[in-house]
């Protein structure tokens, strides 16, 4: 994958997820064996225990979302950069930035960190 190619991919990731909040999207871009460093917990289903996150941040928080500003490909790694937005009285905000590691096999997500960079 190209930095072009991976940019459109964790694009369209996170427009099912936040645009669309298609919670079903992880059953797609998920591999099975699906790791996410945020979780950390080897005993818990990382696909199942981020779908009940996210059903819960948008519960909470309805006008969330996200925008993919950047992405950069090497082997089967792809570095994304991220910004989480609320609208509120019809402006976006930014809430959160941060970069997103993602390792990927056959157009699968196996594993996910973030680092943080900027928290509201």
């Amino acid at each position: 994958m190209n930095n072009q190619e991976s940019l459109e991919f964790i694009q369209k990731y996170f427009n099912e997820l936040f645009g669309k909040r298609n919670l079903a999207a992880l059953d797609i871009y998920l591999d099975k064996g699906y790791f996410d460093d945020d979780i950390s917990d080897p005993e818990v289903d990382h696909i199942n225990n981020s779908k009940a996150y996210l059903k819960e941040l948008f519960r909470e928080n309805p006008t969330i979302g996200v925008d993919v500003n950047g992405a950069i490909a090497h082997d089967n790694v792809i570095s994304a950069f991220i910004e989480w937005y609320v609208h509120e009285n019809n402006r976006k905000r930014t809430i959160r930035k941060g970069v997103a590691i993602f390792v990927v096999n056959n157009q699968k997500i196996l594993k996910r960190h973030t680092f943080i960079y900027f928290n509201e």
